[in-house]
């Protein structure tokens, strides 16, 4: 070799090795950004690999030779890993990538070292001196050191198979992104080509390596281009039921995915990609004035919105990178039209039934009312049985008045929770409803989350129906339960097979109105409770609440 070409060679050797460690101080401290554990990989091993081309050129023609180049196929071997895994994870394939892969990716270079450590000649035969070579030695190849060239090359060309098939399926601005690592790629793999063909007396590829090394670290710390990588895409956006379309902070279009273009009747999706916002909504001024409501202060941003006919549900998810730098936002919308309309349905039957209550809350109360008070005057004077069969037919009519309210005027959600003491709101319960000579046992002292008036309802209305159908001298009990409580009285009880049907409206055996266990069963599910009856060991009916939240513990 030339003194010249091998000044030349040192040169580059130094410059690349000096970038090298100019790369591992600037990542040193960002091993949470994607992409920099392989990126360090790739460096180390360049490194590695430029320290052993150096050190030979240094030492040409002695036995020091055959030391040092013991190191260079661990070198070579971990910058291509390293580039590989790098490809890995920017392609979605893992992120980040595992422990696994990396591991049987360096099997190969690692068993190649530990043959050269065991013995040089597993992959270089000597063959004596000559002065051409960088060693200042003559080698022939074993088929070992071919087929380690063999494996870092096909791992180079895959990785670079991997970006060209991934900027085919993209119609993203990443094609950018990928054309530089095709470019950092397509270094080490010419500085190989351009050596073994004899344009260059000496290696380029660890200066290659290098090289690649330095657009890669500027990709990923200048330009943040891995944190917006559309991992896994083809599985998570392309086949989502939902419209995804992801803008930069320049308000440029990046990404849509088949549904957004389905709904946006975007034609030619590449031709929109890059675009400002306003150009590419143009014919959809409803979403273009939404978009621009989102503002910088509202990041993250859902919403009810109505958009030409068709009702969206719109989540607007902020895009950050590992140092909090919003990057952009991904709008996600899902076409809820049919729910939207279903729901207008039952506002509008809600509607009604509340009219109704009005009509039996005024109308039929009223003369409901004069009707009683008019029985009253009648009893005053004359007293039979049949006065008194009215009267229970008048307080059945307002019990079942105040049934048909509370179910026309209660929904099937609760809110205003608060904490209950138990006891304290059993006692006023029982207090408003007329016991007779029934009996009431508190065995619970469990502090409950609930909405105070609708469980006031639910406990009045199983006192109730356990004095109607259990007698005046009933004994009623609520107790605890592990996750919950239990009424329970000493009544004839509620035979096995009617069970299931006593929670249904309108549903009685003759005592009630058949709306009031129905009211019970509403207003449990409404908490998120599930309410289920059994029976006492001694008889009686018992009602069990469970999925109740306690805080008293």
């Amino acid at each position: 070799m030339e003194a010249s070409w091998l000044i030349v060679y040192r040169g580059l050797l130094l410059i690349a090795a000096m970038f090298g460690l100019i790369l591992i101080y600037q990542t040193r401290n960002r091993l949470d950004k994607p992409g920099v554990t392989p990126l360090l990989v790739l460096v180390m091993g360049s490194l590695l690999y430029i320290g052993v081309k150096l050190t030979v050129s240094v030492v040409r023609g002695t036995p020091t030779v055959f030391v040092v180049t013991r190191f260079n196929p661990l070198g070579a071997g971990l910058a291509t890993v390293g580039f590989f895994l790098l490809v890995v994870e920017y392609t979605g394939i893992e992120q980040p990538v595992s422990r696994r892969t990396t591991a049987l990716l360096l099997i190969e270079p690692v068993v190649v070292s530990s043959l050269v450590w065991i013995d040089l000649g597993y992959l270089w035969e000597h063959l004596g001196r000559d002065p051409s070579t960088l060693s200042g030695y003559a080698w022939e190849v074993t088929s070992i050191a071919i087929a380690n060239q063999l494996y870092m090359n096909i791992l180079l060309i895959l990785g670079g198979v991997l970006l060209l098939w991934f900027a085919i399926q993209s119609t993203t601005v990443f094609k950018a992104q990928m054309a530089v690592l095709l470019l950092g790629v397509a270094g080490p793999i010419v500085g190989n080509f351009v050596y073994y063909v004899g344009y260059v007396p000496f290696n380029l590829t660890p200066v290659m390596f290098v090289l690649s090394g330095l657009i890669l670290t500027g990709a990923i710390l200048r330009t943040d281009f891995l944190d917006l990588v559309p991992i896994g895409r083809s599985a998570v956006i392309n086949d989502l039921d939902a419209g995804v379309l992801t803008i930069d902070t320049s308000h440029r279009l990046i990404d849509t995915n088949e549904s957004s273009r389905r709904m946006f009747n975007f034609d030619a999706p590449d031709a929109l990609v890059g675009r400002h916002i306003d150009d590419v909504f143009a014919e959809h001024p409803s979403f273009r004035e939404l978009y621009w409501s989102i503002t910088d202060d509202k990041p993250d941003w859902t919403s009810l919105v109505e958009l030409e006919g068709r009702y969206f549900d719109v989540e607007a998810v902020p895009l950050g990178s590992a140092d909090s730098t919003l990057l952009g936002r991904t709008i996600i919308m899902r076409d809820i039209t049919d729910q939207a309309l279903r729901e207008q349905e039952l506002e509008r039957k809600k509607e009604q039934l509340e009219r109704f209550a009005n009509v039996l809350s005024h109308d039929l109360r009223n003369p409901l009312n004069i009707a009683s008070g008019r029985l009253e005057l009648v009893r005053e004077e004359h007293d039979d049985e049949h006065l008194g069969a009215i009267s229970d037919a008048h307080d059945r009519m307002e019990t079942l008045i105040d049934d048909v309210l509370t179910l026309a005027h209660e929904g099937d959600t609760v809110s205003d929770f608060a904490r209950i003491h138990l006891p304290d709101l059993i006692e006023v319960c029982w207090f408003n409803v007329e016991t007779d000579m029934a009996t009431l046992g508190i065995e619970t002292d469990h502090v409950i989350r609930a909405n105070p008036s609708r469980l006031r309802q639910l406990m009045e209305n199983l006192f109730r129906n356990a004095i109607d159908h259990g007698g005046e001298g009933v004994t009623v009990t609520v107790g605890n339960l592990a996750d919950g409580f239990y009424v329970e009285d000493d009544g004839p009880g509620i035979p096995e097979e009617i069970r299931e049907q006593v929670f249904e409206m309108g549903y009685t055996t003759g005592q009630g109105t058949g709306f009031g266990l129905n009211i019970v069963e509403r207003i449990a599910t409404a908490h998120g409770w599930e309410v289920t009856i059994a029976e006492r060991t001694d008889g009686g009916a018992r009602f069990e609440f469970t999925g109740v939240e306690r805080v008293d513990e």
